[in-house]
């Protein structure tokens, strides 16, 4: 009798007990619960392959929450790795390159970035670094660098104007421009260095004017319509470096891309105009 009693609660033990490896579960109001890994086939306009993992993590009753992973194309290698807050990004996050490299490293809050800010180039080196208050905006001492680690800007920013001394170097760490700023205007030209340009190169291209740029993609960094800005494209790849001029590339290069986003050519305008091409 014991025996069989015994056998009688193992059985309503395993019927009970919930299993701790379940995954895409729902609540008793059908919203996404617990565990959840999307797949391509769970996303069939993603182009990811049906069993490629797109994203994963928890959700509580419909919201995301905790850190989620995303995923580039193989499934396999992590995209993006951060933490959610009913449903949105909140608190770290880190992005990475396709190589596994890190890429951006910082922080959401409300939506917006938050705290420091650091993004690198592919090689490893530091590309990118500042700080953003509470409303989502840099503030203090910018600074942009070269992939050979040398700097290639620095600015500070007060109330999103740029205030103080704002320079510009060129890859061997010479200086190329140096301004004052005051009130987001400049007051005084400090130093004014000409770059070293590459020999002209006469081609079709002569009389192409610079592309039109009219949302700029600067990844939260602030763009400047008379200064020095770096631009993106849809596909997270730099587009437009260089000087500004009334919003549109003055003197500066442009990155051009063939469909399977491999850098074909560089272009560098002068005074805007087409100079001659780049080296890749």
């Amino acid at each position: 009798m014991k025996v069989r009693f015994f056998l009688f609660l193992v059985a309503c033990f395993a019927v009970f007990t919930p299993d701790v490896n379940a995954q895409n579960l729902r609540d008793e109001d059908g919203k996404k619960h617990g565990k959840w890994v999307v797949k391509g086939a769970d996303r069939p306009k993603s182009g990811y392959a049906s069993t490629a993992i797109i994203e994963e993590g928890t959700y509580h009753h419909g919201r995301k929450t905790g850190v989620w992973i995303k995923y580039n194309k193989d499934g396999k290698t992590v995209k993006l790795k951060g933490n959610y807050v009913n449903n949105r990004p909140n608190g770290k996050y880190t992005r990475y390159f396709s190589n596994g490299k890190v890429k951006e490293k910082g922080s959401f809050g409300d939506n917006t970035y938050s705290g420091e800010l650091i993004r690198y180039h592919e090689n490893g080196k530091v590309a990118y670094q500042a700080t953003f208050d509470d409303s989502g905006k840099e503030t203090g001492t910018v600074l942009h660098y070269f992939s050979n680690g040398q700097l290639e800007a620095s600015y500070g920013l007060k109330k999103g104007k740029v205030e103080g001394v704002y320079t510009q170097y060129n890859e061997d760490g010479s200086v190329r421009l140096s301004c004052k700023f005051s009130g987001g205007k400049v007051t005084e030209t400090v130093k004014k260095q000409a770059v070293k340009q590459p020999e002209a190169h006469t081609e079709t291209e002569s009389n192409e004017p610079p592309p039109v740029v009219t949302n700029p993609i600067t990844k939260g960094v602030t763009f400047f319509s008379e200064g020095y800005n770096k631009v993106y494209n849809e596909n997270d790849e730099i587009w437009l470096d260089g000087n500004f001029k009334s919003g549109q590339l003055y003197d500066g290069k442009v990155y051009v891309y063939n469909a399977d986003g491999i850098l074909k050519k560089i272009k560098i305008y002068k005074e805007g105009k087409f100079h001659s091409l780049g080296q890749l």
